[in-house]
């Protein structure tokens, strides 16, 4: 006869002199080497549920194996929930997130933040694989009725919540691998590829919105959004990044400096790809002018800022998204879609293709594909040549 585990692990009852039985977690009830355990007694609380009972006997007894397994060795204060298991990624020396690009890591952090904000609390040895399934319903649902799945944002927790338990695993947590195999053959729909573009007219309508404002920050935010949209260039290439040093300081990093536009030409090499490449910024009609607009006292440094030092990240995306909205440019228009209008408005102009992969510093010409957003010109192109052939005949 198989014998079912108790759904609350070390629950122990105390009788009263009034009243019902006083509940605790008790270490000794599992296991004779917890006597030197520093929290051998719990008292639980009176008005707990029979459901939050059984979750904090489940949390402790998951820190009680944890100590039992691991002693003095690093548990990040572990307690085998999914909240301290992500604590342990972000911190662990070895982490996987240490060796990533500032921006990745940024990426994570956000979707750690879901995680910890939604089932942070969850104990990890409770859990089971269609549970993360539920999770993902939950996290693309949209932010308000009525509003757009958020797909995205789905698809990237679940992706970094498997990264976490791989990690639990690879320390020494052996909940985390039963739970890491489960979870390796779950597939979940991650967001299509995107297919907005930004127009000239869109980059226009920006620019002349964020000048309206009459402060350096509209300047400053044409500037760099105008740079994106002319040279084709990435985000961050564009405003560069802020990166802790050895003590742990920010320090910004970045090629677009007025240091380095001598005579009007920025040379770079660009931060995904490494190529070389040089732009004429005297010959971009749409940023040239607005360059011109910098007093001359605020040309040093990075030239896109934000209170007179580099402009971050997050400041720059949601000051974007202000400007935009403004502006009456669409929402589905991201300051990342300047690069694909940048290429496709290229194309239709009828550049050489191979010239703008080379201006668009893409490896290949199918990443240059990718960029560019108009589908429908060659169906057109088709139609009018089959039109023609038949008045011919």
């Amino acid at each position: 006869m198989t014998r079912r585990r108790s759904t609350t692990p070390g629950l122990e009852a105390r009788k009263r002199p009034n009243g019902p039985d006083r509940l605790y977690w008790r270490a000794a009830n599992l296991s004779k080497k917890a006597k030197d355990y520093p929290d051998p007694l719990i008292p639980l609380p009176d008005d707990a549920t029979s459901e939050e009972i059984e979750e904090l006997c489940e949390a402790y007894t998951a820190r009680l194996t944890a100590w039992l397994q691991y002693g003095d060795r690093p548990r990040y204060d572990y307690d085998g929930t999914i909240g301290a298991l992500c604590d342990a990624y972000e911190r662990h020396p070895e982490s996987p997130i240490k060796s990533v690009r500032r921006g990745t890591a940024l990426g994570y952090g956000d979707s750690l933040k879901v995680i910890r904000a939604t089932v942070g609390g969850r104990a990890v040895r409770q859990l089971t694989p269609i549970d993360v399934k539920a999770w993902y319903r939950k996290w693309r649902a949209p932010k308000k009725p009525g509003a757009r799945e958020r797909i995205k944002r789905a698809h990237d927790a679940v992706a970094v919540l498997k990264m976490v338990v791989n990690f639990g695993c690879a320390i020494g947590f052996s909940e985390c691998c039963a739970f890491s195999a489960g979870l390796s053959k779950l597939r979940f729909e991650k967001s299509p590829p995107r297919e907005s573009a930004m127009t000239a007219e869109h980059a226009k309508a920006f620019i002349a919105t964020a000048l309206k404002r009459g402060d350096s920050r509209g300047l400053y935010m044409a500037i760099g959004v105008a740079t994106q949209f002319e040279t084709m260039l990435r985000q961050k290439d564009v405003i560069g990044e802020w990166l802790p040093d050895e003590t742990g300081r920010e320090a910004w990093t970045g090629a677009y400096t007025w240091e380095n536009i001598p005579g009007g030409i920025f040379r770079l090499k660009t931060s995904k790809t490494g190529a070389r490449i040089a732009h004429d910024l005297t010959r971009l009609e749409l940023l040239w002018p607005l360059l011109q607009q910098v007093p001359q006292h605020e040309r040093t440094g990075a030239i896109v800022k934000a209170y007179g030092e580099p402009i971050r990240v997050r400041s720059y995306r949601k000051w974007y998204r202000e400007i935009a909205d403004e502006g009456g440019i669409p929402r589905s228009i991201w300051n990342m879609d300047a690069r694909a209008g940048a290429v496709t408005e290229a194309l239709e102009a009828g550049a050489d293709r191979g010239q703008v992969q080379r201006a668009a510093t893409h490896a290949t010409p199918a990443m240059t594909a990718r960029y560019d957003r108009s589908v429908e010109e060659a169906p057109r192109a088709v139609a009018e040549a089959r039109r023609k052939a038949r008045r011919e005949k």
